[in-house]
């Protein structure tokens, strides 16, 4: 899963030969922890086996320990890592269908091929049960195509889930897992019989245990906040600010939003009162406070819609320089600011709703970067003319004919993942 940026360097022969290494070790870990034998992987399911358990759960657990731990450092970026696509309810049954298979034919798929290979002949029935099935799917599938593509929420975690850090997330898990390999150690003494392997003596279970809590503990602590990632890519990212480049004008905004082949995101970073003041038609509402744990959600939407450009706004430009900054950090591409935030746009684009009175300038000693420098008849949100940049009718081209501005927005392609995913 570790994306080595220079493996390609290799060639193919040499591709290739890391993969049959790793398939090889893959196996043979499977081999050495007992999971070519149909009785140790049934043996999970009745309590007479805790060997599938703590394999499974430690290797899960080191992985996660070990991937997390890198992320946290800088050496890996995440984001470039596959993680299989989630399908709710297809899910849930095809896990219980795959539980039940494993039960009745006592392995899983990939279990099944490191069987077949010692010449067990009943994981070779269970490989011809599998390819038949596969047959059997392809064939079928149509009759609930629906259902099979139903629920999906794409690369979702429980981070992005339950909105909580992922240090947090991974020291959770580890423990969950300690909690498991215990209770299953007391399930096996109840049920055990004479044949039984416990796999792992409890001393052993023990010295794992603190091994994987202290890592993901290590974890949590060395977890970086955005400031701390800000400081990773401020030697990069920093001079774009100071030279101007990523804050567009308002008729550039209005320009982007007229341009139906660009997916135009703007997100206004301000609070209730003054959102509720005066705000954009469609654009999306999320409080500075809240943006680092929304930013998940605008990477889903560029890989959705790869033409995408988000642009920040706030009364003036404090606000959206640092909500510009926190999605920097967690490495949202496209992301632009507008210049002069609220009260330029108004000044640019608001002469109709200044003529007809909804609102007026504020006086010079009210006026104040970190809020609207207006006063409004109501708080109207957004039913201004001003308000509403996405129409395309005769009043945009008529300002965009009579405003002239340098275009600033350039559209990054994001990140490919790698290929993964377990059958």
């Amino acid at each position: 899963m570790f994306p080595l940026a220079s493996i390609n360097a290799l060639g193919k022969p040499g591709v290739f030969l890391i993969e049959l290494l790793i398939g090889f070790a893959f196996g043979f870990g499977l081999e050495i922890s007992g999971f070519s034998n149909s009785y140790v992987l049934t043996g999970q399911f009745y309590f007479r086996n805790g060997r599938v358990i703590k394999a499974m759960f430690t290797a899960i657990m080191v992985a996660m320990v070990l991937i997390f731990g890198s992320v946290a450092l800088g050496i890996l970026d995440y984001d470039v890592i596959w993680v299989d696509p989630t399908y709710l309810w297809p899910g849930i049954v095809g896990g219980l269908l795959m539980g039940i298979g494993i039960i009745i034919g006592g392995y899983c798929p990939g279990t099944s091929i490191v069987s077949s290979v010692s010449l067990k002949k009943d994981a070779w029935f269970f490989v011809l049960g599998g390819l038949f099935g596969t047959f059997l799917f392809s064939e079928t599938e149509p009759l609930f195509h629906y259902f099979y593509n139903d629920s999906f929420y794409g690369r979702l975690t429980v981070m992005d889930v339950f909105h909580i850090s992922t240090g947090l997330t991974v020291t959770i898990f580890v423990i969950l897992a300690v909690f498991l390999f215990w209770l299953n150690d007391v399930l096996v003494r109840k049920y055990a019989r004479e044949d039984s392997d416990p796999f792992l003596k409890s001393g052993w279970v023990g010295r794992v245990a603190i091994v994987l809590v202290v890592g993901a503990l290590i974890v949590w602590a060395i977890w970086p906040t955005w400031q701390q990632k800000w400081a990773r890519v401020a030697p990069k990212k920093a001079p774009l600010l100071e030279q101007y480049q990523v804050q567009i004008s308002p008729a550039e905004l209005l320009s982007t939003l007229q341009d139906h082949k660009t997916n135009t995101v703007v997100i206004d970073v301000r609070d209730d009162y003054s959102y509720n003041l005066f705000h954009l038609k469609w654009e999306h509402h999320v409080p500075l406070n809240e943006l680092e744990a929304y930013a998940p959600v605008l990477k889903k939407e560029v890989k959705k819609v790869p033409l995408t450009v988000f642009v920040l706004v706030s009364d003036d430009e404090g606000k959206s320089t640092e909500a510009w900054k926190i999605l920097q950090a967690e490495e949202v591409p496209n992301v632009y600011i507008l210049s002069g935030g609220f009260n330029n746009l108004i000044m640019v684009l608001g002469d109709e709703d200044i003529e007809e009175g909804r609102c007026a300038p504020a006086p010079s000693s009210v006026s104040d970067v970190e809020r609207l420098n207006y006063y409004f008849k109501g708080a109207l949100g957004d039913r201004y003319r001003a308000s509403d940049l996405s129409a395309n009718d005769e009043w945009a081209e008529e300002m965009l004919e009579k405003l002239k501005f340098k275009p600033k927005i350039k559209l990054q392609k994001p990140k490919g993942v790698a290929g993964g995913g377990c059958g």
